[in-house]
């Protein structure tokens, strides 16, 4: 039987097994050693009711109590200050060693100990964790002793969500950030806005969300920030422009070359087909224009304005159809107007194309060999002639990219398609007719089916092999062509996202399958609770 460490994912640098039970009880003392660190108990105290219905006390200021948990911050404590700081970027700004954590369970009680609030957090989320695999009886948990000490080896670990081609309501975007949470991610990276819709209230600008249209109210926002940043999560908003303007361009039909806008069509593979008749031109937001700038400073204004963390992502990516010196001239202002509200700005890879200063954080995000053989691929093969020309244009430029961005020393942002895309299609085929069809269904079918081993253990340049570029930080990302539901999306989330936060948890080799293969099957029995709807795949132990 294994030990509940054993099981916690991602997997911890050291977990030391050691001898005694704890017996959390209803009515346990949780206290902190300072009034600041009373949210995270609270939350802790929450989730902990929920997640195995033991009642703990209302957290208070002062010693640690008998058979209670006490939680404290010390950046000086010694066993902390022994794990290395993590490298790359922090997403909320904080110091690269924020995150350290060291974890006590012992027959007198719990210690936590972070190195700031953001890792005294994480050690609840493993507190949590342990406590789901611990047995229970009359309304007691039993805690078998052990002593943990971790930290991440990268600083900024994410998903990029687009929350366009499905339009998910609040309720559903703040179960995504208690996923993110439970897999100690850290950046909310939300795609607001794309070719089918516009999903942001910018009140300044009302025909971007007419009546009935769906997104994400002020209030909305507000909401979704609130619950990722007391989770330690930090939300990076992404305005996707030049190119996937579609719906500002139906908006504001002045702000395209030809001052008119194609209809916009929500339906993805609708909106692909779209672009086989002859009437279909590509859009972008034209440079030349003075409308489009004073358009990209409210929005920009608007949206820095409402996020406190310190970035703040400018899309830049498939710009089909525009010249190369146009998007340059757009990625340079465009990162201008972002700095001058306050923020850093981020792009996909293509904004390396255009003069950078150094630093710059890039996204990188197509991978090797990413137009499919056609006689491989029925499914390409079904594209628009014209939709192929241009992928194949942006393709053959992105050779260049990683040059260009050491080149320019570049921060770097890994997405890659083929590393970190969770609408890849499911590889292993399911005899339960139900999962079956959904699985035949959902991801999108130019890219290859992977399997979840893949997921777990494929190489990933700057983790397993050494690479020249700044690597300082990963993204998951999941794209929404062909969800149709909440459920859709854990379907495609689950179980690779958690696999995909060790990755970036370690930020080095891939652990072993034999490793990582119960500690995902333990996840099952939490998602089922939960009520989130997931691929059991059959080499992972699903049923």
């Amino acid at each position: 039987m294994n030990h509940p460490p054993d099981l916690l994912l991602p997997a911890p640098r050291l977990a030391e097994k050691r001898e005694g039970i704890l017996t959390l009880r209803h009515g346990a003392a949780v206290t902190v050693a300072s009034p600041e660190m009373l949210p995270v108990a609270e939350l802790l105290v929450d989730r902990l009711l929920t997640e195995t219905g033991v009642r703990l006390s209302a957290p208070h200021t002062g010693a640690a109590a008998p058979g209670g948990i006490h939680l404290l911050v010390d950046p000086s404590d010694g066993a902390l200050t022994a794990i290395a700081p993590a490298r790359g970027v922090t997403p909320s700004g904080c110091s690269l060693d924020a995150e350290r954590f060291s974890l006590l369970v012992a027959p007198e009680g719990v210690r936590l100990v972070g190195s700031a609030a953001a890792g005294l957090h994480h050690a609840t989320t493993v507190l949590r964790a342990l406590a789901e695999q611990a047995p229970r009886s009359e309304g007691a948990l039993a805690l078998p002793a052990v002593r943990i000490l971790d930290g991440p080896a990268l600083a900024w670990r994410g998903l990029s969500f687009d929350v366009v081609r499905h339009a998910f309501s609040r309720a559903e975007v703040l179960q995504v950030i208690d996923l993110l949470e439970r897999y100690r991610m850290n950046v909310l990276h939300l795609h607001l806005t794309d070719e089918q819709g516009w999903r942001l209230e910018i009140p300044a600008r009302p025909a971007l969300t007419p009546p009935g249209s769906s997104c994400f109210t002020e209030e909305d926002f507000a909401t979704i920030v609130a619950h990722a940043t007391a989770r330690h999560i930090t939300v990076v908003p992404e305005i996707d422009m030049p190119g996937h303007s579609g719906a500002a361009i139906a908006a504001y039909p002045e702000l395209s070359p030809t001052g008119t806008a194609q209809p916009v069509i929500a339906d993805p593979m609708e909106a692909i087909a779209r672009m086989a008749s002859e009437d279909f031109t590509p859009q972008f937001l034209d440079p030349r224009k003075d409308e489009v700038w004073d358009f990209v400073d409210e929005v920009i204004g608007a949206v820095a304005a409402r996020t406190p963390g310190p970035y703040l992502h400018i899309g830049g990516d498939e710009a089909f159809g525009m010249p190369q010196d146009l998007h340059d001239a757009f990625v340079v202002r465009a990162r201008e107007i972002v700095r001058a509200h306050g923020k850093e700005p981020i792009g996909w890879q293509e904004t390396a194309r255009a003069d950078a200063e150094p630093g710059e954080l890039v996204q990188l995000w197509i991978g090797e060999d990413p137009l499919p053989d056609a006689d491989e691929n029925p499914f390409f093969r079904m594209l628009p002639p014209r939709l192929i020309e241009m992928l194949a244009t942006t393709f053959a430029a992105a050779a260049s990219d990683p040059r260009r961005m050491i080149g320019q020393n570049a921060r770097v942002i890994m997405s890659r398609s083929d590393v970190a895309y969770l609408d890849a299609p499911y590889a292993e085929p399911s005899t339960d007719p139900e999962v079956e069809a959904r699985r035949y269904r959902l991801g999108l079918p130019t890219y290859p089916a992977v399997t979840i081993e893949h997921a777990a253990t494929a190489p990933i340049p700057g983790f397993d092999t050494d690479d020249q570029l700044d690597l300082v930080g990963f993204e998951a990302a999941i794209w929404c062509e062909t969800v149709q539901s909440f459920d859709d999306l854990t379907f495609l989330l689950l179980p690779r996202l958690p696999l995909l936060a060790q990755r970036a948890w370690d930020a080095g080799p891939a652990r072993t399958w034999e490793d990582l293969r119960p500690r995902l099957a333990a996840q099952e029995p939490l998602w089922r609770r939960d009520g989130l709807t997931f691929f059991a795949a059959p080499s992972a132990g699903g049923r």
